[in-house]
């Protein structure tokens, strides 16, 4: 009995001694840092929420997480909208950056809603209606040499100083239309190389509109016709008087993204031309024409372009007027005068000049033009 019982007490020691050599040596434990819940469901409902951001489309975009520990991440890139604010951290001035903020701000600036949600917009940077490229008399900025003889020389110079401006525009609220006043002035003139042979001057008011893939104007156009000094001098030629204040209509559409179809038809309610009787046909004029080139912005390279017109004339006895060009422009249509064109041009029918309205023409020439 006494060897049993020692035998027993020997084990019950090394069994503490070994349970307490394993507890020494094992790791301890790892613990969470978890905060301990609330104590009943009633101070878990009386627990104030985290806030709650609400997202729109003018909500910056957060910036990315860094991918090394301890590294801030970059600051995210300036995110902005026309219904968010402006930042208020400056990007490096003149970069792209700093000039479309401060496009953005100043649209912004002229721009005012009426309490149904439609826009209104003063000095809009585009046009609704483009002045067609082959119209002879539509405003642009353009220079045309030509192979056309006059009393000086072999060729003949035409320029085109003018352009469009948008002073109002109308956008309804959830509607693919638009409706703008614009404001357009050229001076058109004829020079040989020594002296200015012809001018005419126009302005006009057009209201436009676009809906969809439409387009169109109804506006008043005045225009009048002079001669050159020089030209009276040498020739005897005298000046006779010229002047036309018409009602114009156009339509337009575009097909395929990048043809675009029009057309105009114009009344002379006050009409003053030499040798012409003012008739209500005399008085009227139409034109038709297409034209094609791509209409979203071409960068550095550019794109080639074509465009054609048709013109009849009352007080050209109707006989067309044809002008056909082809070039390669460069063009920014969120710019104003966002177009640049170099092209060849042919033209044959009566003179577009209202000084020498009967005179018989057809030439050759090339040219560069700055447009919309």
């Amino acid at each position: 009995m006494c060897v049993v019982s020692a035998s027993n007490r020997v084990r019950g020691v090394l069994a503490g001694v070994l349970v307490g050599l394993t507890a020494a040596v094992a790791p301890a434990q790892f613990t969470p840092d978890v905060p301990p819940p609330p104590k009943s469901l009633f101070q878990a409902q009386g627990a104030v929420p985290p806030p709650v951001r609400t997202l729109n489309d003018s909500t910056p975009l957060p910036p990315p997480v860094g991918l090394t520990p301890g590294v801030a991440a970059p600051a995210a890139s300036p995110v902005d909208t026309l219904n968010g604010p402006v930042i208020s951290d400056r990007p490096l001035p003149g970069s792209v950056e700093d000039e479309y903020q401060q496009e953005l701000q100043a649209r912004r600036d002229f721009t005012r809603y009426t309490w149904r949600g439609a826009r209104i917009s003063f000095l809009p940077n585009s046009l609704l209606w483009e002045p067609a490229l082959a119209v002879k008399k539509d405003p642009r900025m353009q220079f045309l040499a030509t192979s056309l003889k006059n009393y000086r020389s072999n060729y003949t110079v035409d320029t085109w100083i003018g352009g469009t401006q948008g002073l109002w525009r109308f956008e309804p609220e959830g509607a693919d239309f638009a409706a703008q006043l614009d404001i357009f002035g050229l001076v058109q003139t004829r020079l040989s190389p020594d002296d200015l042979m012809a001018a005419d001057y126009r302005f006009g008011l057009p209201v436009t509109w676009r809906w969809g893939w439409w387009q169109g104007k109804i506006g008043y156009e005045h225009t009048s016709a002079h001669l050159g000094d020089e030209i009276i001098l040498h020739t005897g030629r005298q000046t006779r008087s010229f002047a036309k204040d018409e009602v114009v209509l156009g339509l337009g559409r575009i097909i395929q993204d990048n043809l675009r179809v029009y057309g105009h038809i114009g009344y002379a309610f006050q009409f003053q031309v030499p040798d012409v009787e003012p008739t209500t046909s005399n008085r009227m004029r139409y034109d038709v024409g297409a034209e094609w080139y791509l209409r979203r912005p071409t960068g550095w390279d550019g794109s080639p372009f074509a465009a054609t017109n048709i013109e009849w004339r009352g007080d050209q006895a109707y006989q067309p007027n044809w002008t056909v060009q082809a070039g390669w422009l460069w063009r920014n249509p969120l710019r104003r005068e966002g177009m640049v064109r170099v092209f060849g041009e042919y033209y044959t029918g009566r003179s577009p000049y209202g000084q020498f309205l009967q005179t018989k023409e057809q030439y050759y020439s090339v040219g560069f033009g700055f447009d919309y």
